[in-house]
């Protein structure tokens, strides 16, 4: 048998399986299945609690601006996401924008990852050369440099970042005010 032969016989072979197959598969695809009904142990609900319950409309409102710091520092995997609340207390307290202690703490030391040995100063608060203001905690650094610009800097009249580096930050002046567009920026970050 020559190759033409054996290809078209193969061909009529598979062609001809195909059509079996489909006929018997159309066959019983479209025969009536009957189905018995069988009875289930379970009771619909059952999930449902026992007793009835009573709807309360008491909508209970919580600060929000400890989580949104705390968010703000997680997300530059810095340790003073720890210290949120602290962060919120000190500003309501000395009236200061929530946003802004963060904010300076991240232009000035990336949120505390890089601060001088010991000093716990994430503010880069009252360092000049080798003199550095070190703090005992973290809650301590917040409360002082909160306080310190309330009293040296809000009451003065200086209250945006870009006044505010006038005093905090001079040299950031002749650079563009590189240091009050980092400010302002983290502090859009934390709307």
């Amino acid at each position: 048998m020559d190759t033409k032969a054996t290809l078209v016989a193969a061909w009529f072979g598979t062609a001809w399986t195909a059509l079996v197959f489909a006929t018997v598969f159309f066959i019983y695809s479209s025969t009536p299945k009957v189905v018995t009904w069988q009875t289930q142990d379970f009771r619909l609900y059952a999930a449902l609690p026992q007793r009835g319950f009573e709807t309360v409309d008491n909508i209970t409102h919580s600060d929000g601006r400890a989580k949104i710091v705390e968010n703000f520092f997680q997300g530059y995997k810095s340790l003073l996401a720890n210290y949120s609340g602290t962060f919120i207390k000190v500003a309501d307290k000395y009236g200061l924008d929530y946003r802004l202690l963060p904010a300076i703490a991240m232009q000035e030391s990336n949120g505390a990852k890089k601060v001088i040995k010991d000093s716990k100063n994430p503010f880069g608060w009252g360092i000049y050369g080798s003199l550095v203001v070190k703090f005992t905690s973290w809650e301590e650094a917040i409360e002082r440099v909160g306080r310190s610009l309330k009293e040296d800097y809000l009451n003065q009249g200086l209250t945006t970042p870009q006044t505010i580096m006038t005093k905090y930050n001079p040299p950031s002046l002749t650079k563009g005010n590189i240091w009050a567009k980092g400010v302002s920026s983290f502090m859009e970050q934390l709307r």
